[in-house]
């Protein structure tokens, strides 16, 4: 299930993504850095080497390399806005621009707005709505707080709406003026406009991404000074050694000219302890740029690696003071002894003094750590580190191990892909993840032939791209990363009927069909496939983008990658028939236009499925990968206008995931043929606020609600909090279905997000949604795609995969375990499992409550006493699980503390009884 800028929701509310996914690049049109001739999505700012802050998506542009349809120019100062790509103006004498647009709708986040000055005009902006009312806006002036991210001279700015219309009334006008008065030369501008809902985000990567915790996020890690060599006056210990001109005149900043490559020494012998890194504190000319390079040195042979200074490194601004910190990783990747600290420019400056005020050696230590120094006992961290409010409630629950268990599929540890990361991130390798599923809609386009090329389809513009940021990757580069890591990989096959034929053409082109809602802010040639009234074009024949795929394509690629596998061993452990088949119509409407049926449904599962039978006799074929709750049991032809669920009606009144699987059954009784394997189906909560990935509101409501959510999997008591309105039990519906109809299929969650995955809401979900994975026997699951780095859902996958960063890990035995009272279980969980040899149980304890602590006593019954226990715990600390405390009261039983929205894990060495 995936929607994206541009699409429109299916029927029965399905809630449009506003991520672009597997294979739609993840950045927003508010960057020139976004144009690289591969796939460019309208989503976020990506996290580049320079950035520091996301943003929310521009959904209403006002400029875009040109003036948006329906916007108005109705400035007042000198200005041309004909100079291709940017708006140039002259804003001397408090001039201004005035962008122009009657009837604007939306929920917005923010003012957008990206532009270049000359380096002298500081801060001089201004911005503000207007009406033709009586309505008086606030005038915001533009200062360090709202600068997003700086790329040469470039400066991306986000003003928040709450600053700009406080109130919420009407308005039809961005007005963008100097407060004070500049120079006459040309100010340039090449994005403005609107954003979603939503504020600046650290980005990932970035060293103000591992600062204090914002609203809804896990505490983060903050710099510590440990050895400061100038603090407003050179430290005991250290002497000067600079080249540069110089003032040292303390208590005040140090001065220094860094014209000619000039620069700074500080020397100190004996510097024998651990640091983090290296920090510093200064103040230069805005024209100069990012220009300085730091690294260490030593009185002997040893070369140190350079670091040059960018947004990277950049810690906190406070007004012209720039703090940053460079990591000893960086700087001392061997760990040699140094006894100075160099700072110098890399490039020519100007003759102006540069002001440090704190330059040292520092280290990393969580927010968490840092508050409970500093903050009363009851104070609150926010997010994860929670304080229980009142008593810990009590629970007892048992781990019995004389009930039958079952072995646990390793596959449920799956996530997918993500094409435009792949190259870039290395986490995704430390999740402990077991497998990994090349899928999400452009799969259903790609051509294997060709490699490198598949269509973005309704997500991003109809268009042919290429997949990754490499030319080279393709689906075998997938395939050898996952081999070469122990991961298994589940490959999505096309059973659409096309694929694209190049990396360049476009379904909707200005060319053929003129100016359309939107178009692609990069590629203008590429529209939407929507009119300016909202009316859907008929597409060109699919020749326009496409080739023909039929069966013998992929009989043809199973066999190439089968004759590969030769000498590599097996590499595909999944074959995934298509994807979404029932959204067709919406997501491929340029090639597959009408809803798909029930026969159709079938007819290609068959035909596709037999080809890849036929070549790979071994294979594990899954399907049919549909995307939510109205089409697991209706058609895209029952959902679409006057459907009125003819086509079920048609078919026996049978549900249509129920009629698929008596249908293969009765194929395979017929021919000897079995073409299906695994069920394969996606989950997405669908209430208002659930987010996807690291979106998602994270109110105490929407984050007990998300958390909720994942019953929707398993309990049939549970009634779905959505337009849904209804009892899902996806699990045991599925396995009833599969009973009935086609007895011995495995299930599996092909595409499941809870969103918020910075959030311990999100961290929860999914260690909850993991459990209940192992607990109900799925043969795989794969989040799409992979948490953040360090996140509460990344440490939810460590917990099962890797708790103490050396193996440790859940068992591979699933053991039922049973609460004393069932009230016991209400926001509280507890999974468990054995080791074969049945000498070790590991259990995963999950308290689900906001502000709760639970006492529980762990009850062991018949698996025998414990010799030896750890128990570890994470409540949304960036380093992970750390050792708790345990209390034992017997042999087989333990009394642990859970701290409000926890996960802690018990690994336990038994004696045998």
């Amino acid at each position: 299930m995936r929607g994206a800028s541009g699409s429109s929701a299916p029927a029965h509310g399905r809630r449009a993504r506003a991520a672009l996914l597997a294979g739609v690049c993840l950045c927003a049109p508010v960057l020139d850095s976004c144009k690289q001739g591969t796939s460019q999505a309208a989503t976020s700012v990506p996290a580049s080497p320079s950035g520091v802050y996301n943003i929310p998506p521009l959904t209403e542009a006002a400029w875009a390399g040109g003036l948006q349809p329906e916007w108005k120019d109705e400035g007042w100062s000198v200005r041309d806005p004909k100079h291709p790509g940017t708006a140039r103006m002259r804003l001397d004498n408090l001039g201004g621009w005035m962008l122009h647009k009657k009837g604007i709708q939306g929920e917005f986040g923010g003012l957008a707005l990206r532009y270049k000055a000359p380096p002298g005009f500081g801060d001089f902006l201004e911005v503000r709505l207007d009406s033709e009312g009586e309505t008086l806006f606030p005038r915001v002036r533009v200062d360090a707080s709202h600068v997003a991210r700086r790329e040469g001279e470039w400066v991306q700015l986000f003003v928040p709406f709450e600053q700009l219309n406080p109130e919420k009334v009407p308005f039809t006008r961005l007005v963008i003026r100097a407060y004070k008065k500049v120079g006459n030369d040309w100010v340039e501008l090449d994005q403005v406009g609107l954003t979603a809902p939503g504020g600046m985000t650290p980005a990932e990567g970035t060293a103000v991404s591992q600062q204090a915790p914002q609203p809804g996020e896990a505490p983060r890690a903050i710099v510590e000074p440990m050895e400061l060599a100038y603090d407003n006056g050179l430290q005991p210990g250290w002497a000067d050694h600079g080249w540069s001109e110089r003032e040292l005149k303390g208590p005040t900043p140090a001065k220094l000219r860094l014209a000619n490559l000039g620069g700074w020494i500080l020397h100190k012998k004996g510097l024998g302890a651990e640091y983090g890194g290296l920090t510093l504190r200064y103040k230069a000319p805005p024209g100069f740029g990012d220009f300085l390079e730091v690294r260490l040195d030593s009185e002997g042979e040893t070369l140190f690696p350079r670091v040059r200074l960018s947004d990277t490194y950049v810690t906190a601004r406070e007004g012209e003071w720039t703090q940053v910190f460079v990591p000893m990783e960086e700087l001392n990747p061997d760990k040699h002894p140094f006894t100075q600290l160099v700072l110098r420019a890399h490039k020519k400056v100007g003759g102006d003094w540069v002001e440090l005020n704190q330059v040292g050696l520092a280290r990393l230590v969580t927010a968490a750590a840092a508050v409970a120094q500093q903050a009363p006992p009851d104070a609150a961290a926010v997010g994860g580190g929670r304080v229980a409010l009142g008593d810990a409630r009590r629970a007892k629950v048992v781990v019995d191990c004389t009930t039958p268990g079952h072995p646990i599929s390793p596959l449920i540890y799956g996530i997918a892909f993500n094409n435009l990361r792949e190259l870039k991130d290395s986490h995704q390798w430390e999740l402990g993840a077991t497998a990994r599923r090349w899928g999400g809609n452009p799969t259903s386009r790609y051509n294997w032939k060709l490699g490198n090329v598949w269509n973005t389809a309704n997500d991003y513009f109809f268009r042919n791209i290429v997949l990754g940021t490499s030319p080279q990757y393709t689906y075998d580069s997938f395939l050898q990363a996952n081999l070469q890591r122990g991961l298994q990989s589940a490959l999505t096959v096309p059973m659409l009927g096309w694929v694209s034929k190049d990396s360049t053409s476009v379904s909707f082109p200005k060319s053929l069909f003129g100016a359309q809602q939107k178009m692609d802010p990069d590629v203008t040639e590429a529209g939407n496939g929507i009119s300016p009234s909202g009316e859907a074009l008929t597409p060109l024949p699919p020749a326009q983008t496409s080739v023909e795929a039929p069966p013998s394509f992929i009989h043809e690629w199973v066999r190439t990658i089968r004759e590969k596998d030769k000498t590599r061993g097996r590499s595909v452990h999944q074959y995934i028939l298509d994807n979404e088949p029932m959204l067709w119509n919406t997501t491929h409407r340029d090639v597959h236009p009408e809803p798909a049926t029930y026969d159709e449904l079938l007819e290609r599962t068959i035909a596709y499925g037999t080809a890849v039978r036929q070549a790979d006799p071994e294979a594990i074929i899954a399907g049919p990968a549909e995307w939510g709750w109205t089409n697991y049991d209706r058609s895209a032809a029952d959902l679409a206008p006057g459907g009125n669920n003819k086509d079920r009606k048609a078919h026996g009144n049978m549900p249509l995931l129920a009629w698929y699987l008596k249908k293969l059954a009765e194929h395979e009784k017929q021919t000897g043929v079995r073409i299906l394997d695994v069920v394969d189906l996606h989950f997405y909560p669908q209430g208002e606020g659930i987010g996807f990935e690291e979106r998602g509101a994270t109110d105490p409501e929407t984050s007990a609600r998300r958390i909720r959510s994942t019953r929707a999997l398993w309990d049939p008591k549970y009634k779905d909090e959505s337009w849904i309105d209804d009892y899902v039990q996806l699990i045991p519906r599925m396995k009833r279905w599969v009973a009935e109809n086609y007895p011995g299929r495995g299930l599996s969650i092909g595409e499941y997000n809870f969103g918020a995955t910075g959030h311990m809401s999100g961290g929860l979900a999914q260690a909850e949604a993991l459990g209940r994975f192992a607990e109900h026997n799925l043969t795989s699951a794969f989040l799409f795609t992979y948490p953040p780095y360090r996140s509460p859902t990344f440490w939810a996958f460590r917990a099962y995969r890797n708790f103490d960063g050396k193996g440790g890990r859940f068992q591979d035995n699933f053991v039922p375990t049973k609460f004393d009272k069932a009230s016991d279980a209400e926001g509280m969980s507890l999974f468990a499992s054995r080791s074969d040899d049945g000498k070790r149980v590991v259990a995963i304890a999950l308290n689900l409550a906001p502000d709760a602590a639970r006492s529980a006593q762990v009850e062991l019954k018949g698996c025998g006493n414990v010799a030896n226990a750890r128990v570890l715990g994470y409540a949304g600390e960036p380093s992970g699980f750390s050792e708790r405390k345990s209390f034992f009261q017997a042999g087989n039983s333990m009394q642990v503390m859970l701290p409000p929205w926890s996960i802690t894990v018990l690994d336990l060495t038994l004696a045998q009884q």
